[in-house]
């Protein structure tokens, strides 16, 4: 099965490496402030009717999240994990080695938070430091979109 997926995957290679150029300097601009998507997808008037609906507000939380997170989770585990789980004779162990090496850095993270009672410093301080990692973080992106650009399109 993996092999199949990787002789495909060198027809499209060549089309998605012209669109992550132009599609990491946008997504560089976004992050640094330049413009604004919120009256664009079709998600805002979601968020409008379910604003007091506590139950499915949290839903599309989450839908939005695995969509963010998703991509690269589906890529690790289904396209390099399990080609490995199916021809190692102790493959069937390593989702669980997967999923705690995934998991337990956030939850760490998250006990070290709560122990030391630090949520509400970490929350103000949070908002000035997210800021500037953000425009820090586009930044990069459009530098490395620009040279993606230069290298697939000349």
């Amino acid at each position: 099965m993996g092999k199949d997926i990787h002789s495909s995957l060198t027809l499209v290679f060549p089309v998605l490496r012209k669109i992550i150029g132009p599609m990491l300097i946008f997504i560089g601009l976004f992050m640094m402030g330049m413009f604004h998507i919120r009256r664009i997808w079709p998600f805002y008037l979601l968020r409008r009717r379910t604003h007091n609906r506590t139950l499915l507000g949290s839903f599309f939380l989450g839908i939005t999240f695995s969509i963010a997170f998703c991509p690269t989770m589906f890529v690790l585990f289904f396209l390099t994990l399990i080609p490995i789980v199916l021809s190692s004779p102790y493959g069937a162990v390593l989702p669980a080695f997967f999923a705690l090496g995934t998991s337990l850095p956030l939850l760490l993270i998250i006990f070290l938070i709560w122990y030391f009672e630090a949520s509400g410093a970490i929350l103000k301080k949070s908002r000035k430091v997210g800021q500037f990692v953000q425009t820090l973080a586009g930044i990069v992106i459009i530098i490395i979109g620009f040279f993606d650009t230069v290298t697939y399109w000349l």
